[in-house]
């Protein structure tokens, strides 16, 4: 079972399962978040997922107009999952945040989205489908 956990270890999640869905984002929030060009988002359904721990929260709004809330570690500041009015039921796991690095291997991104943000020195992944904008 796919686990993950923030650099102090306060924040802890859990997956019972495959992600639905592996994408790219280059948005200018998930750069934000990630700390990073662009992030890595296992989709995974709420019923399997669960935290261990209380992160808080930061709600945006995004493009479409939808609230994302980001969780993240009051303590060490990682960002470690969202979750959006736009896709309810859905949260969006930060694959850094996963325990097993070899996971990151496993499951190669399926799309990107925000394309037309994305850092001019990134190749498209091979494969995945390219939205210059949301799904």
């Amino acid at each position: 079972m796919p686990s993950g956990q923030c650099m102090c270890g306060a924040i802890k999640l859990q997956v019972s399962g495959d992600p639905v869905a592996v994408g790219l984002c280059h948005c200018l929030d998930c750069r934000k978040t990630s700390g990073s060009t662009h992030a890595t988002n296992w989709f995974v359904p709420e019923a399997m997922f669960s935290v261990e721990g209380n992160p808080k929260t930061f709600e945006t709004t995004a493009n479409s107009g939808s609230i994302v809330t980001s969780y993240f570690c009051e303590t060490c500041g990682v960002t470690m999952y969202r979750a959006g009015t736009g896709m309810p039921g859905m949260m969006f796991v930060k694959a850094g945040v996963l325990d097993d690095p070899e996971l990151i291997n496993s499951f190669v991104p399926q799309g990107e989205i925000f394309v037309s943000r994305r850092a001019e020195w990134l190749s498209p992944i091979s494969g995945a489908s390219q939205k210059e904008e949301m799904i």
